[in-house]
């Protein structure tokens, strides 16, 4: 893989914003890696919006790296519970399914409303849990969800094929890998070996349908506090159907 080191004129919030355009993204690394830093660096960039353009679905197995976002008027659900992030994903397609027959009265291809983004903190705990269950729902959701502006976002330290089973995998054309624990879970997530091989933290690759790249990642998300804050703040809350 070649390696292309980030350019001093692309700031963070487009890199984060560009993200944000992918139907779909998948985030791998080891534990301590920065998968949370991208994950809050994603959803602080899309909370510029109101939440009439940008609604959350939250699927927390740890319990600790999306609540923060729970109180807030963009959030439809954050579930933590098995049978809850079940129910989440079913919201979700419901959702998608709901916007499709809007698409086909108005006898349009593509979804021309706000978006949502399902973000699931880990895959491998969710899979684990309830495989039998979540598997058909989340494939279905990642396969439906593009035209009808519902995009996945799911992070993951174990992108085994045993988490992310190929009729998934093959979903997210869009990646974020950092440092793994060895080539081979490299490979998994981008099909060559080469992240074993990055520091700690703080740097990671994006490959996207264009190419791969290796960018700088911040190690602190300093304003994501203070986005939460206003925002949690804000009264009434805003309840958006889909």
């Amino acid at each position: 893989m070649k390696r292309v080191w980030k350019t001093p004129e692309l700031d963070y919030y487009n890199l984060y914003a560009d993200m944000l355009q992918q139907p779909h993204l998948l985030i791998a690394g080891a534990t301590g890696s920065g998968k949370s830093v991208v994950i809050n660096g994603m959803m602080t960039t899309a909370l510029k919006d109101s939440p009439a353009a940008v609604q959350f679905i939250l699927i927390d197995p740890k319990r600790v790296e999306l609540v923060d976002y729970e109180e807030l008027p963009h959030t439809l659900r954050y579930s933590s519970e098995p049978g809850e992030m079940v129910q989440a994903l079913q919201e979700a397609i419901a959702i998608t399914d709901n916007r499709y027959r809007d698409m086909a009265r108005q006898h349009v291809k593509k979804y021309g409303g706000g978006a949502v983004y399902v973000v699931i903190d880990e895959l491998a705990d969710l899979m684990t849990t309830n495989k039998k269950q979540v598997q058909p729902i989340l494939q279905r959701l990642c396969q439906i969800g593009r035209a009808a502006n519902v995009h996945v976002v799911a992070a993951t330290q174990c992108p085994l094929s045993a988490v992310i089973p190929t009729p998934i995998k093959v979903n997210f054309d869009s990646r974020v890998a950092l440092r793994t624990r060895s080539g081979q879970d490299s490979r998994n997530i981008l099909g060559v070996t080469g992240c074993e091989l990055l520091p700690r933290y703080g740097q990671g690759y994006y490959m996207t349908p264009e190419g791969c790249r290796l960018y700088n990642i911040p190690m602190y998300e300093t304003e994501t506090p203070d986005i939460i804050e206003y925002w949690r703040k804000q009264k009434p809350r805003i309840v958006w159907n889909g």
